[in-house]
Order: C-alpha cells, then structure tokens, then sequence
C-alpha cells in the first residue's frame, strides 16, 4: 500500500511540476490534472487507513487466537497427564 502512495505522490509531483509551465497562468486542463490528482492522493490516503485499521484488527484476532491455543494446549497437556502421559 505504501508503494501505491508513493506512486500517487509522484504522480502529484507530475501533475504540479506540468502546472508549472511557460504560461503565465496554469490552463484548465492542467487545473484539472492536478485536481484529479489531489482526488486521487486523498483516495489513497482513505484507502491507507482502512487498511492500517483492518491490518489493526485482523492482528488482534491474530492474538486473540493465539491465547486460544495456548489455553487449550495447556488443557490437552492437563488431561495427557491425568491419564498418565499416553
């Protein structure tokens, strides 16, 4: 996800670099580019986070499970050594 960002930050660099032209004042259509751009980067950047929130969340299930299976290995390790190490 962070080389997508990169990528749209570059294409911002593009899109400001192209506005910066000979003219005197940016045409329409490099106004639109760059607002098209600038929509693109606040996409990703959305798009950053909710990945960084279910990256956050699919972690917590991560452990969560991983308790889990600690509390019933402990339990099957309990009950081998009731019935005598089979």
């Amino acid at each position: 996800m962070r080389s997508k960002l990169c990528i749209w930050g570059l294409a911002v660099a593009v899109a400001l670099g192209g506005a910066a032209g000979c003219a005197r004042h940016p045409s329409q259509e490099e106004l639109n580019r760059l607002e098209e751009a600038r929509k693109a980067a606040a996409l990703a950047e959305k798009e950053l986070e909710a990945k960084k929130k279910e990256k956050a969340s699919l972690e917590a299930k991560v452990s969560k499970k991983r308790e889990e299976l600690r509390k019933l290995e402990a339990k099957r390790d309990a009950v081998k050594a009731k019935l005598g190490g089979k």
